[in-house]
């Protein structure tokens, strides 16, 4: 049982995220096809399919198990495809070359993961996010009941939250791995979500030092260690990224911010602008949602300025634009947020 969970734990957090993600080598510059940027690119895109199908099952009114299905049969089929479809590309993928730098960096990764699970410290979101994915598990419906009490969930400091799936996608993970949500959070997506942040600094230190990529690993070292040294109050970056690590927010620190700087670095150093960045942004913003329903505000004011930033620079108003077309789902989102909600 424990080498089946552990391989089901690879499939749903490696092996798909990377089909998935080996589409966006068609159309990304060669410099982004690296490992971390297609799996990176590939989670994004599974939370992105599995809130959208845990919105529709939601309003529907069926249970984690449609949910499962359905989310499993859509998430293989779609990295199937693109993996046959994109198979050649695999012999592309740029790797980088392992130096100094780069042991060292790995260093501070596996520090990170040791740590986290040694001395993690746990909070009241902590169990909001656990006690709704256990409760979804056990149960099988959505954010029906309060878990504390047992009672219905019909206030607005509830309902805030029900446009998240982040708790659904831990309890529909528990369900096909076997595992106890709350070990899978703490254990399993704990480790991955730091090494998956890492591996997101690294490829934006490629981005930023493009001429000369021997230090790449060397700011990511440093970006590393100051996570590692910044728990100087309980909303600091380090506490998500390294304490809170499975929880939407700390999600939406440790990917979605990061994420979107990498998009706005690479249309910034492009000559002539490509679609799939913006369509990226479009499926991060899908993700975010997944993550909080505050990342409707949050992603979308930090990356509109950043965008009018590159579009002064590249003096092109298209940039805003698309940028501001790219934010489409956010509106959607919104809308449905005040419409259905009404908070």
């Amino acid at each position: 049982m424990v080498l089946l969970s552990a391989l089901q734990c690879i499939l749903y957090l490696l092996v798909i995220p990377f089909c998935i993600g080996t589409v966006f080598t068609r159309f990304t510059d060669k410099k982004l096809n690296t490992i971390g940027n297609i799996l990176l690119f590939g989670f994004i895109s599974e939370l992105s399919v599995f809130q959208l199908l845990f919105l529709a099952a939601y309003f529907f009114d069926t249970n984690l198990t449609v949910l499962t299905w359905a989310s499993s049969t859509v998430l293989f089929a779609f990295a199937l495809i693109s993996f046959i479809k994109n198979f050649k590309v695999i012999k592309e993928i740029s790797l980088p070359k392992f130096d100094l730098g780069l042991a060292v960096f790995a260093c501070f990764t596996v520090y990170m993961v040791v740590m986290r699970n040694l001395q993690g410290v746990n909070d009241g979101d902590d169990a909001y996010v656990l006690g709704n994915a256990l409760l979804t598990l056990s149960n099988g419906h959505f954010y029906k009941l309060d878990y504390y009490t047992g009672m219905a969930m019909n206030s607005t400091g509830y309902m805030r939250h029900l446009l998240s799936g982040n708790s659904i996608f831990i309890a529909y993970i528990a369900k096909v791995t076997f595992i106890h949500p709350t070990i899978l959070a703490h254990r399993v997506l704990g480790s991955f979500y730091i090494v998956l942040h890492n591996m997101l600094i690294f490829n934006i230190g490629r981005l930023l030092f493009k001429k000369d990529e021997k230090y790449a690993p060397y700011f990511a070292s440093l970006v590393s260690l100051i996570t590692i040294w910044d728990f100087h109050s309980f909303l600091s970056d380090s506490t998500f990224i390294l304490s809170r690590t499975w929880q939407g927010k700390a999600m939406f620190v440790s990917f979605s911010i990061p994420l979107l700087l990498l998009i706005l670095l690479n249309i910034g150093a492009q000559e002539k602008e490509k679609a799939v960045d913006y369509v990226l942004i479009a499926i991060l913003c899908i993700a975010s949602v997944f993550m909080t329903p505050a990342a409707i505000i949050l992603l979308s004011l930090p990356g509109f300025v950043g965008t009018v930033f590159v579009s002064a620079a590249k003096k092109k108003f298209t940039t805003l634009l698309k940028f501001v077309l790219s934010l489409t789902p956010m509106l959607i989102f919104g809308i449905l947020y005040y419409v259905k909600f009404k908070v």
